[in-house]
């Protein structure tokens, strides 16, 4: 028996209904849609040029740039907020575009309202009364700001960082990527930004006279932190003005049969019982903190003084200071440049120059360099910028005897290597180097370094193998080198070799696996410190040897899944590369 003809009659009517409303849906969305790609397609460019006005210093082009941001950034949010839009991303193959967009929309948003805070540094950082670094009173009042926003530029890099772009068509993905890429430049700026208008008021003398002891690290010997402590210089900070106060290098402390200061033996054990009995390896630590108490005992014993803090550095951070100063004039007349620092600190000294010639030309850059910062007459946001990459890099750490600034410092990338490791997130590997050479042969070191799933076990812990590939580029002849550089074979490294101590931190709550050395098992110093397990093994290398190391550890299945790897800075930049954990592997 046939429907009724007045139920038909209804049911062509809803069917029409319901035809016109999807229509009117879809257009409705199809107008959301195009709102939102105008407007972003109008607003990458612009985060853009704001990263290119804050590099070139010009706050009125960055007003400019941020408030078109901000009118088109809330249109494109308001638009994709669209509670249609949400119902939308519910549509397979489909949804997952509209989420992409909707959170680039929303991101570009809270990048535009965190600009200010931008602004506001430029402006605490360039109107300074003459010969002072900064205002510290307005720093000071700007503070919370500034932290605001290097909070909102890392959940916007930690929200696009989530979306998965090979997921994505491909206009989609590409604009996801670029907006990404304009937010992770500009991440890390504020992140810096943030921790100096929290650190530098009180740091640089705003409630009173400071000592800031600088202890430069020279590379090409490496430690953990970066290289041998070879140069000190002392400066006196008051209300934003910097005087040089005292300078003294690594020949002028005693070698000590005891440490200065008590050393943990984990510490002794992973890296040796030299730690705090040579001034030179106050960084064979990864702990900043042990590193800023032993420098300011052995500061403490020279001059009577104990500095307020520590910040340490290395010439590349030099190289990035002078791209700000300019060129800077040696005792000697020669000219010091962004373009010749290295070489001629790194390179030079060790063929051509005695012992004490290369320390008295290595204190006399130092001394240039921070005189020039120090007078004042720098564009101190160009500090700023230019200190950024080798912040990242792990060229500079700091420690206060402050506690509330120790405790801020701590949690940054600025707290040394150890906090380093800790920013990285909870699945990151720490790779620490420490020369056994005892000479300068670090520039002529080539490494690697790759994590590996090797198990993914049923009892939640994942065997990852972290390998570290090593090879020495040194000339057949560089036996023929001065000692200085070789090392002359004085601690069992053969006379042009590179010996090294490869120490490796899993995350916390893994534990020590095998150590494998040239294919062979390695009876490897292991220990826990700080929660983490570590393992410490010895590799030489001739002229055009290549080694490998692999540190094998038990690690938590969510941790494997999220591996990241921090090092010591180099002379070589490392290559490395992480699989993907169990997530990409199948799981027994």
């Amino acid at each position: 028996m046939g429907m009724p003809r007045k139920a038909r009659r209804w049911v062509l009517i809803g069917s029409l209904s319901f035809g016109v409303l999807v229509v009117v849906c879809a257009a409705w969305l199809g107008w959301r849609v195009w709102t939102v790609k105008s407007e972003l397609d109008a607003l990458v460019p612009l985060a853009a040029e704001a990263r290119t006005a804050i590099d070139a210093g010009d706050r009125s082009r960055l007003s400019e740039v941020s408030q078109a941001m901000s009118a088109g950034a809330e249109r494109a949010a308001t638009a994709a907020g669209d509670p249609l839009w949400r119902l939308a991303e519910a549509i397979p193959g489909a949804g997952e575009n509209l989420v992409a967009v909707r959170v680039v929309a929303t991101e570009l948003d809270r990048v535009a309202q965190a600009a200010p805070g931008v602004l506001e540094i430029t402006e605490s950082l360039e109107d300074r009364a003459p010969g002072t670094l900064v205002d510290t009173a307005a720093l000071a009042a700007s503070s919370a700001q500034i932290t605001d926003s290097a909070r909102s530029f890392a959940r916007s890099a930690e929200a696009l960082a989530a979306l998965d772009v090979d997921a994505l068509i491909s206009p989609v993905a590409r604009g996801v990527s670029q907006v990404r890429d304009v937010v992770d430049a500009l991440a890390p700026l504020t992140g810096v930004a943030a921790g100096a208008a929290d650190i530098l008021p009180g740091a640089l003398g705003g409630e009173g006279v400071r000592s800031i002891l600088l202890m430069v690290q020279n590379p090409a010997e490496l430690r953990t932190g970066g290289g041998i402590s070879g140069s000190f210089v002392e400066l006196q900070a008051d209300g934003g003005r910097l005087t040089l106060a005292r300078q003294a290098d690594s020949s002028e402390f005693p070698r000590l049969t005891t440490p200065i200061v008590e050393v943990p033996a984990t510490t002794t054990a992973l890296y040796g019982d030299g730690v705090a009995r040579y001034v030179q390896n106050a960084s064979m630590t990864p702990d900043f903190a042990a590193t800023g108490d032993i420098v300011s005992a052995w500061w403490s014993t020279l001059t009577g003084r104990t500095p307020d803090m520590v910040v340490s550095v290395d010439p590349y951070t030099l190289q990035a200071l002078l791209t700000v100063t300019g060129p800077v004039t040696l005792p000697s007349g020669a000219a010091l440049n962004a373009d010749n620092v290295l070489d001629t600190l790194l390179v030079q000294p060790y063929v051509s120059l005695a012992s004490d010639q290369q320390t008295e030309l290595f204190s006399a850059a130092v001394e240039a360099v921070f005189a020039r910062v120090a007078d004042g007459s720098v564009d101190a946001l160009g500090v700023l910028r230019a200190v950024e990459k080798p912040a990242a890099d792990g060229r500079i750490s700091v420690w206060s005897a402050h506690d509330d600034e120790q405790e801020l410092i701590a949690r940054s990338a600025l707290g040394g290597p150890l906090a380093r490791q800790d920013a990285a997130g909870p699945g990151a590997f720490a790779v620490y180097f420490n020369d056994a050479t005892g000479g300068k042969m670090a520039g002529y070191l080539d490494v690697a370094i790759d994590s590996q799933t090797v198990e993914c076990r049923a009892d939640g812990l994942t065997d990852v193998a972290l390998t570290v590939t090593m090879g020495s580029h040194a000339p057949a002849d560089v036996g023929s080198l001065p000692f200085s550089v070789t090392g002359g074979g004085m601690f069992g490294v053969g006379i042009g070799d590179i010996g090294t101590n490869v120490t490796v931190t899993a995350p916390r709550g893994s534990f020590v696996g095998e150590v494998i050395v040239k294919g062979e098992r390695y009876p490897a110093a292991t220990a826990i410190e700080g929660e983490r397990a570590a393992s410490t093994a010895r590799v030489n290398l001739s002229p055009s040897e290549v080694n490998t190391l692999e540190f094998h550890f038990l690690v938590p299945r969510d941790d494997a899944d999220s591996v990241r790897i921090v090092h010591t800075p180099l002379m070589n930049a490392a290559d490395v590369s992480i699989d993907g954990g169990c997530a990409a592997t199948v799981s027994p």
